[in-house]
């Protein structure tokens, strides 16, 4: 993504800039109706054990409406750091909003910490910050002296408290957007405990790139699935692709007060931070590591081992808490590595071709069949112009002499 935007997609909301986390104690709400992500993933059992209290979470977006009623009393907004004064625009925080929602269905005594680092689709300076961020990618002094927002969105959540970081973002060029400073500020959110969660990315049935901040070193990169459990066609294919969660008609908040179906491996990085969230709470001297071993070993089809295209398998909430109770606190701080997911949580470093296992899209193979369609009729056309073109020369030809 070399946008800091994979978004797979918000009543105004006053910011507030905080220099803490949510402190009051959260009134859990009714989880989301008519879903099937919360059952998928044994939410109901597990949040017999834990449901996330004591944890802020820290959603790493476009902002998030705190007055929605599904986040009411339990999320506060933080920090914009794209330093804008557009909290009450109409399409303000619609993607983070909607992630937020879907942290707090699966922990619902969490709270939520709403960091502003991206934007949203609607914003009409959108199409301007895609260009930004593409040039930091290609400038790395730029980046250096300006920094980035979502980096520094990463270490105010850490230093301000959060125990789990939700990034329902990425980059989207064909070799990523691997940026030193981000992959810093996640070894220094490892480096005090704090889960890293992010997307896999939404364009695996087309150009499959490597995404970032999915695959930074120590980051829990998660994929989406459907009801069946298997891929949903555009969640990428990669070899740094811990787990899977529900990611297609999923159930959160909208921009009017109320929920509708959203897809995209952007709520099943929420869901997944919200599982996090009951691990942490319930232990929380477990490192990243062993969170993130926790989700692997326990998810759906981890004895069939890793594939690229669900990593270990549909996320078990209820698994993870009970495997939790028999594991000893660890520690596991893993270096910033290299370009390319080195030392990732992951099976190792990431080599899988672009459209591994995957169709060809539907779009790519109509315009081709379009294109070489065209190009055979003008082929035989030319043919046919060539072919009269030598039969007319031979008539006008005079007849040839013979002897006599």
């Amino acid at each position: 993504m070399s946008s800091r935007v994979g978004q797979m997609f918000a009543v105004p909301a006053v910011l507030a800039v905080t220099a803490g986390v949510v402190t009051s104690t959260p009134s859990p709400a009714r989880a989301a109706p008519n879903g099937w992500e919360l059952a998928a993933m044994s939410v109901p059992a597990a949040n017999k054990i834990s449901k996330g209290e004591g944890i802020t979470v820290a959603v790493i977006d476009t902002g998030i409406r705190t007055d929605h009623r599904a986040l009411r009393g339990r999320a506060t907004e933080g920090t914009d750091f794209l330093a804008e004064t557009d909290q009450n625009e109409s399409w303000y925080g619609r993607h983070g909003t909607s992630m937020a929602s879907s942290v707090l269905d699966v922990a619902p005594a969490a709270g939520v910490l709403g960091l502003r680092a991206i934007r949203d689709d609607e914003d009409p300076d959108f199409q301007t910050w895609l260009e930004q961020m593409e040039s930091y990618g290609e400038n790395p002094e730029k980046e250096k002296r300006e920094g980035l927002a979502v980096e520094r969105a990463i270490r105010a959540a850490t230093d301000q408290g959060a125990k789990v970081i939700s990034m329902s973002l990425g980059s989207e060029t064909s070799s990523g957007s691997y940026i030193h400073r981000e992959a810093e500020a996640i070894a220094y959110a490892l480096s005090k405990g704090v889960v890293v969660v992010a997307g896999a990315g939404n364009w695996g049935d087309e150009q499959n790139e490597l995404a970032y901040p999915a695959a930074y070193p120590g980051v829990i990169a998660i994929g989406a699935a459907t009801p069946q459990g298997t891929r949903a066609k555009f969640s990428q294919v990669h070899s740094h692709v811990d787990v899977v969660t529900p990611g297609v008609e999923i159930y959160s908040a909208n921009i009017d007060g109320g929920r509708e179906k959203v897809q995209g491996t952007s709520s099943a990085t929420a869901l997944a931070a919200g599982v996090a969230a009951l691990i942490v709470s319930k232990y929380p001297d477990l490192s990243p590591r062993q969170v993130e071993q926790l989700l692997q070993r326990t998810a759906s089809t981890h004895r069939k081992g890793h594939n690229p295209q669900t990593g270990y398998g549909m996320v078990d909430a209820e698994a993870a808490l009970k495997a939790a109770a028999g594991l000893k606190p660890g520690n596991a701080v893993l270096p910033v590595g290299k370009q390319g997911a080195g030392g990732h949580f992951g099976p190792g470093d990431d080599g899988t071709p672009q459209r591994i296992g995957q169709p060809w899209d539907t779009a790519y193979l109509v315009i081709s069949g379009i294109g070489g369609g065209l190009g055979l009729l003008g082929l035989l056309v030319g043919l046919i112009l060539f072919l009269a073109g030598r039969r007319a020369a031979a008539r006008s030809r005079p007849p040839a002499l013979t002897p006599g």
